[in-house]
């Protein structure tokens, strides 16, 4: 947010500009969470969606631009955690969406459970 602020202005934010664009967010991620109190029970699916990004993306990455030699230590070693971050995260969507079918959303909003 603030580096699109600072591409428009086409000069860096003062301190307080800063400081009042992080209140301005984080008061606006507190709105959603009180609007959207049933995101908590779909944290796993999200949590899983978003996992390769952690784990099996710069495996891949690294694969992709620094090409070792096939079927050296390092290829093998950055395949396997790859394809383990991929199923892992296959799990986890799995699973969230199996919490998600089984106990329901109960879906209020401005109502905390």
């Amino acid at each position: 947010m603030e580096s699109k602020i600072t591409m428009r202005l086409k000069k860096p934010l003062t301190w307080w500009m800063r400081a009042i664009s992080r209140a301005m967010f984080g008061y606006g991620v507190f709105f959603v969470a009180v609007a959207l109190p049933f995101l908590s029970s779909m944290a796993g699916l999200v949590g899983g969606i978003a996992l390769p990004v952690t784990f099996a993306y710069p495996c891949f990455m690294w694969l992709k631009m620094k090409r070792p030699k096939a079927y050296s230590p390092m290829w093998w070693i950055n395949w396997v955690l790859g394809v383990l971050g991929m199923g892992l995260s296959g799990l986890l969507v799995a699973a969230g969406l199996y919490v998600v079918i089984d106990t329901g959303i109960k879906v209020s909003f401005f109502k905390p459970q």
